[in-house]
């Protein structure tokens, strides 16, 4: 196995809410026209994966291999790396990097890590609080005249952009990343913190905290590194003990 093909081997595809056996089928013909192999469904327990085959042509075997789990959290677990999918305006704007522009840190990644690539339903794609999870958003520029993609054509085209990344030299030095888990902890520590002393209040308090969710996961932390801010976290829940309600504050 070449460097590249062990990167990708690492890259999971992870198709959340599927409700079209056919377009999971594609899906998976286009994984393994692209070198991917990894297929976890998430959140669809009524899909037919006998249905899916049909469509799946020559990549049975990726339908055969696939993990089937009840949530989000289950099939990103483990993930050094998570990369949410969008077509949504208000995601691109936002920042959201293409295929293309994404790709090579992604291989990079996926070098020492396991990386998850999540596609949302066919209908109406991730939850905003489920690309919160994400630690990276992929947005593909599509036409404005009709921008929007069977969910196999856009598997297709990010497989297609990891596959242009690894013939490319994309792989390279990467970091062992803290776990998905571990940073979910983390939000969760400190959303409490922050609340305790707050920091976080009223209707602008669920956009802090996924700016904070944002900014901490482009950081790429590390393992030790989730620990440090854990502590700090555990530490400013223990002084807000000490401070008093803001109707006793002079």
């Amino acid at each position: 196995m070449t460097l590249g093909a062990s990167a990708l081997a690492r890259v999971r595809i992870v198709l959340v809410g599927s409700r079209e056996p056919g377009n999971v089928g594609a899906a998976a013909r286009a994984m393994k026209n692209m070198g991917l192999h990894a297929l976890v469904i998430a959140g669809a327990p009524s899909l037919d994966l006998v249905a899916a085959r049909r469509m799946a042509v020559h990549a049975a075997d990726v339908l055969d291999d696939c993990r089937v789990v009840a949530t989000l959290a289950d099939a990103v677990a483990g993930c050094g790396l998570v990369v949410g999918t969008s077509g949504r305006d208000s995601v691109m704007r936002a920042g959201a990097a293409a295929p293309r522009e994404a790709a090579p840190a992604i291989v990079a990644t996926a070098a020492r890590n396991d990386v998850a690539l999540v596609f949302g339903p066919e209908d109406h794609g991730l939850s905003t609080e489920e690309l919160a999870r994400c630690q990276r958003v992929v947005a593909i520029p599509a036409s404005d005249a009709y921008a929007s993609l069977n969910l196999a054509q856009a598997v297709l085209l990010c497989a297609y952009e990891l596959r242009l990344a690894t013939l490319a030299g994309g792989v390279g030095e990467a970091r062992v990343l803290a776990p998905h888990e571990r940073l979910e902890l983390l939000f969760a520590k400190l959303e409490t913190a922050l609340g305790a002393i707050g920091f976080l209040h009223g209707e602008g308090a669920p956009h802090v905290v996924r700016q904070l969710r944002r900014m901490l996961g482009r950081a790429d932390l590390e393992e030790a590194e989730v620990d440090v801010l854990l502590g700090v976290a555990r530490q400013i829940a223990w002084a807000a003990r000490f401070i008093p309600p803001a109707g006793e504050r002079a």
